[in-house]
């Protein structure tokens, strides 16, 4: 009477299902950093379309925003502190900071328009994106968390 191999080992269905569980969470954890990379790409898309907007838009109506003629470092730091600034970025619109306890913002926004002392109708806009986080409550801001722009603009 011949006996033949039917089937597999214990050891042997052990190593394949370690195999699948160490590919099936590789996939998981690659699926879940991609995911987390295009929300973190598609906010920072956003936070740059309404940089730009705002920009465009202070260039030809320059009389309708606020401009400090503050040009201490010190004071524009204090106007531009991240749990201070007076705008959101919720689903893609710009809105005050008030409504984003109803509305919830994925990052908070503020500029400082500041004239330039040697060059007439020259101003320098600085904005500040900050990505909302858990650490807004106890107002500890990383560096990676927030990006400032400068632009200088011309206006008639």
């Amino acid at each position: 009477m011949k006996l033949g191999n039917r089937g597999f080992t214990m050891i042997e269905l052990l190593a394949a299902v370690a195999v699948g569980i160490i590919v099936s969470y590789s996939t998981y954890y690659y699926i879940s950093y991609v995911a987390n990379m295009t929300s973190q790409l598609k906010l920072s898309r956003v936070a740059n379309d309404n940089v730009q907007a705002i920009v465009e838009s202070i260039r030809f109506n320059l009389s309708m925003y606020q401009v400090t003629f503050e040009t201490n470092v010190k004071k524009e730091d204090a106007l531009l502190a991240a749990d201070k600034l007076p705008f959101g970025i919720s689903n893609g619109n710009l809105i005050p900071r008030a409504q984003c306890a109803k509305d919830g913002c994925q990052a908070y926004f503020g500029y400082v328009i500041i004239p330039s002392l040697f060059v007439r109708n020259l101003y320098q806009v600085d904005i500040k994106i900050a990505l909302a986080s858990q650490n807004i409550l106890a107002n500890k801001w990383k560096e990676d968390q927030w990006k400032k722009y400068t632009y200088f603009i011309t206006v008639k």
